[in-house]
């Protein structure tokens, strides 16, 4: 039987705390979100360097000396092999009995960076990231560097929202995620096409649960909201398909009106296939994370390959855990 495995590291200034217990460990990571987030609950038995005493009678409490802020790594794994799986940094921490530590990705820390106002006449995609992550180190990656936004106002209070409204506005995601093991703010369409695994998952092989609906193309109710900046930087949009129907907004600069049209039924066209939409549950081990390739062989005999939307990793005394939920068919 596999052993579980866990290494819990939190580092604050020159101070270095390191675990490898827990009692329960739930992360979420969302292609649809801005934000990563994990939460941990520590042994009822763990004792800090430098904690601060109960007050009172309160033996409920024990005051770890970690804070807000401080940064913090989730390594997990099976019979000493661990991998990471979050990495950010701590937003609170509830000293009740057990320690309840919650977490955000790099996200954290761009919710509280002020976002300087600056009017652009006709600035790229990396011209305005630049812009608002100047002196704070952080990597990141633009799916193309010649993307052109146009015309922009940056408005909001901090970056966090000034990246939610590029989302809103020129349908361009943003979300931390791991490119060769570092944490890196990825800022494109919606999936990125590099730095991603395929996978493969069978019902009674490593597929432990799946609550899957097969939907026929015909039956799969979907519109498209695509748009572009031709050459000439105009905003071109383009719209097609079922009005109650599930919305897949795409962009891709440089069309023309009648190439932006053909772009987007080729895209509504890859879409509305016949497959599965739902979830699988399986074993923490391959690691799979956001934006990855799964190829599935589920219970009913059907199969197809998806990207991952969101996965959800459980860690403790119920085992190693996650659950997978579908994107796009490919």
């Amino acid at each position: 039987m596999l052993r579980l495995c866990s290494r819990i590291t939190i580092e604050a200034g020159g101070t270095r705390w390191q675990f490898t217990a827990v009692a329960e460990c739930n992360i979420v990571e969302d292609m649809g979100s801005l934000t990563d987030t994990c939460e941990l609950k520590l042994p009822r038995n763990i004792k800090w360097q430098g904690q601060v005493a109960p007050a009172g009678n309160n033996k409920e409490m024990i005051y770890p000396p970690i804070k807000r802020g401080d940064r913090i790594t989730v390594e997990l794994g099976y019979d000493d092999d661990l991998k990471v799986r979050f990495a950010g940094y701590v937003r609170s921490v509830d000293a009740k009995v057990p320690i309840t530590i919650k977490c955000e990705d790099g996200m954290f820390l761009l919710k509280s960076l002020k976002a300087k106002p600056k009017a652009f006449k006709n600035a790229t995609l990396k011209e305005i990231v630049e812009h608002l992550l100047k002196d704070t180190n952080i990597a990141y990656k633009l799916i193309d560097d010649n993307i052109h936004i146009g015309a922009w106002r940056i408005t909001q209070p901090n970056v966090s929202q000034e990246l939610q409204e590029l989302k809103d506005k020129v349908m361009l995601s943003s979300y931390f995620r791991f490119i060769e093991g570092q944490s890196v703010l990825y800022i494109g369409l919606a999936y990125p096409i590099d730095n991603r695994r395929k996978l493969f998952f069978r019902h009674g092989r490593n597929i432990i649960s799946e609550d899957f609906t097969y939907r026929e193309k015909d039956d799969i109710r979907v519109r498209v909201e695509a748009q572009s900046f031709n050459a000439k930087h105009k905003k071109i949009t383009y719209e097609y398909g079922d009005k109650e129907g599930e919305v897949i907004k795409l962009r891709i600069d440089g069309l023309t009106e009648e190439e932006l049209k053909k772009y987007a039924l080729q895209a509504l066209e890859r879409y509305k296939q016949s497959g599965f939409k739902g979830s699988f549950e399986t074993f923490g081990v391959p690691e799979v994370s956001k934006c990855d390739m799964v190829e599935i062989l589920a219970s009913d005999g059907n199969s197809g390959t998806y990207l991952v939307k969101k996965n959800e990793i459980s860690f403790g005394t119920n085992g190693y855990r996650q659950k997978i939920e579908l994107g796009n068919a490919l």
